[in-house]
């Protein structure tokens, strides 16, 4: 986990060097928590609920038709749900490091269409339950806490504006990998608007 953490921020840095294009991105997260048991079993009390994500990404060009994009992102991963009609809900927010890398198509009508597999080690920041009127901290929770893997795909559309700037639309699925007796796992969708902004 640590090599892949330090490769991160390596090509993170060295793509500094060429020629690439800020993204700018923000959005929302519809995150679903699977909880397991020791018994290995998925209890249906967790509901979905949405949360803020924005990012801050370099892309650059490897070749004509395939790109790869380094960065930082703030994430939200909410959830709700009640036991025995007794309400709860969470609010996490972590922050890391993504990437992606994949294809990207321009079509004649300046949009570009990109897939990537995407990738993303982050961190929880700060975290509550609220639970029978009151606030618990998450940093305590180790099913929280620690950095989190998650790996999965982004799927966008970009239109060119003009030469230096273009807008584009995101939706990206991830999992965590969590593994052991009794584990919760987190996976979001996030649906995004975006701005980019190539230099030289």
């Amino acid at each position: 986990m640590k090599s892949i953490f330090t490769l991160l921020i390596a090509l993170f840095f060295v793509s500094s060097l060429s020629a690439q294009t800020w993204n700018f991105e923000a959005g929302n997260n519809i995150t679903r928590y699977v909880f397991t048991n020791s018994a290995g079993n998925n209890p249906d009390f967790l509901k979905s609920s949405s949360g803020l994500h924005l990012s801050l990404s370099r892309e650059n060009k490897i070749s004509k038709a395939f790109v790869y994009d380094l960065g930082l992102a703030y994430n939200q991963y909410n959830n709700v749900g009640d036991v025995q009609n007794i309400p709860f809900s969470y609010q996490a927010d972590y922050m890391g490091l993504t990437g992606g890398i994949g294809p990207s198509i321009t079509s004649r009508k300046g949009l570009t269409l990109s897939a990537k597999a995407s990738a993303a080690i982050q961190t929880l920041v700060n975290g509550t339950q609220f639970l029978q009127n009151r606030y618990i901290d998450l940093a305590g929770d180790n099913q929280f806490t620690g950095l989190k893997v998650s790996v999965g795909y982004t799927l966008a559309i970009t239109k060119k504006v003009n030469d230096q700037i273009s807008v584009y639309t995101s939706f990206q699925h991830l999992d965590t990998n969590t593994f052991g007796s009794s584990t919760l796992n987190f996976i979001p969708s996030t649906f995004s608007f975006g701005l980019k902004i190539a230099t030289k």
